[in-house]
């Protein structure tokens, strides 16, 4: 029986091994990802809207030559009115090819998804002579090409192509070029959409300021708010706004009444929406994202809008979109990051960010909560009796049962080995004892072989006394609270 206990935590200590590496490489990944994600949009923000379209091309291959770090060389072409393939931004070719043209049947056409190619195992018959050699002269010791295609609408423009000397490129580095790419190509079309037109280029500009707030740390809603508002504003066409998470209004700005909507019902599949009732025209801008509340923006005019207007608010709607998709990569990270794995309680880490911001927050409103730390018994005699794998058992159940009982807005941390940290929010010291007594009645309905008990000391927190002491005198009480049940005395 205790070679089966030792076979059993021996295979649980090489599974939790693979789990934390797994964990690790997710919070590498997620962390790449948003650096490369802040460069971006860093390089694009700093864009003059009026600056050379030359200008342009160079700062996109710029950023992508920093964010895919497998790539040497790079270039971005483009078509040109009259048919022409050109370069117009290159690093790492040579130099005397630049603005060479080739006609653009040649090209090899990138869609929105970055590919892989070798272009030098093409068949050499696809191409003409003066190309060819081109083609052995740039890629002269590249192994494979990542390129993506830039697009005005559904126009092709061009394409971001970037040279390495290894066998591929990773997943990010191609999940990064997509995002360039769509950048880069909303860029071009809004440039086209709204070359002759004064009005819409402000709200061309107001657009790309939105792109610095996803520097800040706010939630999606803010965001949203903050969006809605600046268009309306921006616009000089709606007379005001509405956000709708569901069918539910979630903030507005500029109406005395709001109207009602069924989004459930509604068909439609295309994100931009046009509908006409009693004589308000309204636009409705459909937020869906996997795994995220739905989102409806809807605005309201007076008037019938411009078809010229629609091509921007597909803009908008895509920066948005964009904002949900990495808003909620980072809140993936930030779980991976902030949480125990084992218990799924808040981290040691994570408290000590979290703690000083619920302080502020208590002496702004003059408010009080308790801060409880909590030591399960006996963890090591129930290792050394029922092995590890029921050890971790027992932390996982009692978590659970702190989660069941205490309200949503109280927050668990794992402290250390077998120690937690518990904070009830706007309580007291007498609340206190009733959870607790809560929690001991709920242990006992947990399915184990034994019984989990504890041992608890806390002390309130009103957002003025130092946490540092507030922990120690916790403490104090959870150890004369351990000497007392084995029997001591006070």
């Amino acid at each position: 029986m205790q070679v089966f206990f030792y076979v059993v935590s021996f295979g649980f200590l090489v599974f939790a091994l693979y789990l934390f590496c797994h964990v690790r490489k997710k919070i590498e990944y997620y962390r790449r990802l948003e650096k490369s994600f802040d460069t971006i949009v860093d390089g694009l923000s700093k864009l003059d809207p009026n600056s050379p379209e030359e200008e342009f091309f160079q700062k996109i291959l710029n950023i992508a030559m920093e964010v895919v770090p497998e790539a040497v060389k790079g270039s971005v072409s483009r078509i040109t009115p009259s048919g022409d393939w050109i370069f117009v931004a290159s690093r790492g070719h040579i130099v005397d090819l630049f603005g060479k043209r080739f006609p653009s049947r040649y090209l090899f056409r990138a869609g929105k998804d970055p590919l892989e190619v070798d272009f030098l195992d093409y068949d050499r018959d696809l191409f003409p002579d003066d190309m060819w050699k081109f083609f052995e002269r740039t890629l002269r010791g590249t192994k494979k090409s990542l390129v993506v295609g830039i697009f005005s609408g559904d126009e092709f423009v061009g394409n971001i192509a970037l040279d390495s000397p290894y066998s591929g490129f990773s997943e990010l580095s191609k999940k990064v070029l997509k995002s360039l790419g769509n950048l880069a190509s909303t860029y071009l079309l809004m440039r086209k959409t709204l070359a002759n037109e004064q009005q819409l280029q402000k709200v061309m500009s107001t657009i790309f300021t939105l792109l610095l707030l996803f520097r800040k740390s706010i939630s999606v809603e803010e965001f949203l708010k903050e969006a809605l508002q600046k268009i309306v504003e921006a616009s000089n066409v709606f007379t005001g706004g509405i956000v709708f998470e569901g069918n539910i209004p979630v903030f507005h700005t500029d109406l005395e009444e709001i109207p009602e909507f069924d989004f459930e019902e509604s068909k439609e599949e295309e994100k931009i929406e046009k509908l006409v009732k009693d004589g308000v025209h309204y636009i409705v801008v459909h937020l869906d994202y996997k795994d995220m509340p739905s989102y409806h923006m809807v605005f309201l005019s007076n008037e019938d809008i411009a078809p010229s207007f629609f091509s921007v608010l597909n803009t908008f709607a895509e920066v948005v979109s964009l904002y949900l998709r990495e808003y909620h990569l980072h809140q993936k990270y930030r779980e991976l990051a902030l949480k125990d794995p084992l218990t799924e309680a808040y981290s040691r880490h994570y408290f000590n960010e979290w703690i000083f911001s619920h302080m502020a927050w208590l002496r702004r409103n003059q408010k009080k909560s308790v801060l409880v730390i909590m030591d399960v018994d006996g963890l090591k005699m129930i290792n050394d009796t029922y092995g590890h794998l029921m050890g971790d058992k027992a932390l996982v159940e009692f978590v659970k049962t702190l989660k069941r009982t205490v309200r949503e807005s109280d927050l668990v941390f794992r402290y250390g080995g077998d120690e937690f940290l518990l904070v009830l929010v706007d309580s007291t010291k007498d609340n206190a004892a009733g959870v607790l007594k809560r929690v001991e009645e709920n242990l006992k309905n947990v399915d184990l072989p034994f019984n989990i008990e504890f041992s608890v000391g806390y002390e309130e927190i009103d957002g003025f006394i130092p946490i540092e002491r507030v922990l120690s005198r916790a403490d104090d009480l959870l150890y004369k609270n351990k000497f007392k049940k084995r029997g001591g005395s006070e």
